[in-house]
């Protein structure tokens, strides 16, 4: 059974006479605007934790997608080809790089087998990225004219 809730009246009329003489006139009316604060405190911290969660989904929403996108990936094999048609254009006069150049032969017969047996883009990303540095890597050296020799 749910209780009734007391109000002052109610309250005054339980207590003996003796009680209530000290009780001043005004108490009600201060109790009352007391609990009226209250309330409209109360309402004015749900409005603010309401606007404040507000604000946070909607800056989610607009920073969100920012943080969950994956990177731009770089596409190798375009970034080799590029890299390739540069070192072609160079046009170097001889060629006694034979160790970077067997090592690029390795890459590609390496892809090559890659192709045949149709591997998985995690399998070739990994080849292009190495042709694609092998040959950044003897394109500045042609460029700067350096003879790598084999140690």
């Amino acid at each position: 059974m749910a209780e009734q809730e007391l109000n002052l009246h109610d309250i005054v009329r339980r207590l003996p006479a003796a009680e209530t003489a000290h009780v001043s006139a005004d108490l009600w009316p201060r109790i009352a605007a007391a609990h009226l604060a209250r309330q409209q405190r109360r309402r004015a911290q749900r409005w603010a934790g309401g606007a404040l969660a507000a604000a946070a989904l909607l800056a989610l929403a607009i920073i969100g997608p920012a943080w969950f996108a994956t990177p731009p990936a770089i596409d190798w094999q375009a970034r080799a080809q590029a890299l390739e048609l540069q070192l072609n254009a160079l046009a170097a006069r001889g060629d006694a790089n034979g160790t970077v150049d067997a090592e690029l032969v390795r890459i590609d017969a390496s892809l090559q087998a890659a192709y045949d047996r149709g591997a998985p883009a995690n399998e070739v990303i990994p080849l292009w990225k190495q042709r694609s540095d092998l040959l950044g890597a003897l394109l500045s050296a042609r460029q700067q004219q350096v003879r790598l020799t084999r140690i």
